[in-house]
């Protein structure tokens, strides 16, 4: 295997989507398993897309933990810093999908073994290595996941190692959901990128326009800020340029839930390759697009072939923006 360029930190978890579309979770009568959480989903993106990734993350000494350990290891992703946690569980998960809206889900086990990531779980030889670290933003509801995770972001910050921090907004994963915006402004000025959909980019930009929210990060220090807008397409704002807009792909919705996680995948493999900011946008955008039609999070990752093809049929169908 090998070594990761890229480590994904923070939130993984096992999860149970309803096999029959558009019925409430309660009338489900059979569920489908897969391995879930934001980092967990970027990781796997990730890799799919050929980047060399590890995961920094606690699951249970559980069988979910298993589970969620040795899927990722049949992914190719290092699972070396992926810990198992004695005493908390494995997080799950339960999901309906409504189609093309969004899915209901279900929560089970918190606080649960993530929010348990301690320092001594950390490689600092290895993440030192890293090209790059994508932190989802749950890794800061609690502690001891949440001083963890800002000391990591130091240590990445002396390395020159860019931190991607993906907002990852779940307010059922805080005690206090009110001290939020105080504990990411703790991170936020040691990330280089800040990715966000709508609502995370109102709680952590303090402001439901998205040019003031955009504005209060990049003074806080971020190098640029994206705005995921689903299927109306995403935004990048810099400091010292022009916002840039790519618009979404139009293709049928089966399931919402994963599509931010291949964004990101998408993205942070354009910054690797060194793309400017249209294309890693274009990229981003086609990676959700696909993960919309199909049925989970962490499996329904595309491949580099998928995303090109997409990428090419929005040339053909519209050569004025792909």
């Amino acid at each position: 295997m090998a070594r990761p360029l890229v480590y994904t930190v923070g939130r993984v978890i096992a999860d149970l989507y309803a096999d029959k579309v558009s019925t409430p979770m309660e009338q489900a009568a059979s569920f489908r398993k897969y391995v879930g959480g934001s980092s967990a989903n970027t990781a796997v993106g990730l890799a799919r897309l050929g980047r060399p990734t590890g995961v920094v993350a606690r699951v249970g000494r559980d069988p979910m933990g298993t589970f969620i350990a040795e899927t990722l290891q049949r992914e190719g992703i290092d699972t070396t810093m992926l810990r198992l946690d004695p005493q908390y569980q494995t997080g799950i998960a339960f999901a309906a999908l409504y189609p093309p809206n969004d899915s209901q889900v279900w929560f089970c086990g918190n606080p649960n073994a993530n929010s348990r990531l301690a320092v001594e779980d950390l490689d600092f030889d290895a993440l030192k290595e890293a090209r790059a670290l994508v932190i989802a933003g749950t890794a800061l509801a609690r502690e001891p996941a949440r001083s963890t995770v800002l000391a990591l972001a130091h240590v990445a910050a002396t390395a020159q190692i860019p931190v991607v921090l993906d907002i990852d907004w779940r307010p059922v994963f805080w005690e206090r959901s009110d001290e939020a915006l105080s504990v990411y402004d703790k991170l936020l000025p040691l990330s280089q990128v800040v990715l966000a959909n709508e609502p995370e980019l109102t709680v952590v930009g303090d402001s439901h326009e998205m040019q003031d929210a955009a504005a209060r990060l990049l003074g806080l220090g971020v190098g640029e800020v994206v705005a995921k807008r689903g299927k109306e397409g995403a935004w990048s704002f810099g400091p010292h340029r022009d916002p840039v807009f790519v618009p979404a792909f139009s293709v049928p919705v089966l399931n919402t839930l994963g599509a931010g996680d291949a964004f990101a995948a998408g993205y942070v493999h354009g910054l690797l390759a060194g793309w400017e900011v249209h294309e890693r946008l274009k990229w981003a955008n086609a990676c959700g697009a696909i993960v919309v039609t199909r049925h989970s999070c962490s499996e329904a990752m595309p491949t580099a072939a998928e995303v090109e093809a997409l990428c090419r049929r929005g040339e053909r169908e519209d050569g004025s923006h792909e």
